[in-house]
């Protein structure tokens, strides 16, 4: 059974050929039968995005472009609501940052959206010129330098340098 909210998304977005939200597609450098040769049918290709909550889209797109220097995705305008894809280079993974009207944003206390990003500590202090809230100063997790960030709706984002850990290539062989 549908949430009544996806049920009401799906009723006010366009659909492609074979019935997907055109939102759900993505220009991929392989075509549908070479990612089905690298994938199985039955798998998750790759991670997309989180949705976050905001009481006002353009003061989260503003912290999201000019504190973490994410780019827009796509951006749907409806009668109810505003939902707005941001990630590194304009390219998924990313946010989703979702007003809706009557929708206060209720950020977790624990949850958090995790970034890499190259200089840590040179990152926050960007932020906090911006005047935007340092959570948490950098700190070192053995090789990684850390630190935690809130934007306006107070979510909590993660920078992480991520040194030392192993990081994957996207159809590389596992």
């Amino acid at each position: 059974m549908e949430s009544e909210e996806l049920a009401s998304l799906k009723s006010d977005v366009p659909l492609s050929r074979g019935g997907t939200p055109s939102f759900l597609k993505e220009d991929r450098s392989l075509d549908s039968e070479s990612l089905e040769r690298v994938y199985p049918a039955a798998s998750v290709v790759a991670f997309d995005h989180i949705r976050l909550d905001v009481a006002d889209i353009d003061v989260a797109e503003r912290f999201y472009a000019e504190a973490l220097g994410l780019s827009s995705v796509v951006r749907y305008e409806l009668a109810d609501r505003v939902i707005l894809q941001m990630a590194p280079g304009g390219r998924p993974a990313g946010v989703e940052l979702w007003q809706e009207r009557d929708l206060v944003p209720r950020p977790h206390p624990t949850h958090h959206v995790a970034f890499r990003v190259a200089d840590v500590p040179a990152l926050v202090e960007h932020i906090r010129a911006l005047g935007y809230q340092v959570v948490t100063e950098p700190y070192r997790i053995e090789q990684e330098t850390v630190a935690l960030v809130a934007d306006p709706d107070r979510h909590t984002i993660e920078l992480n340098d991520f040194l030392g850990r192993p990081t994957a290539t996207v159809g590389a062989p596992t």
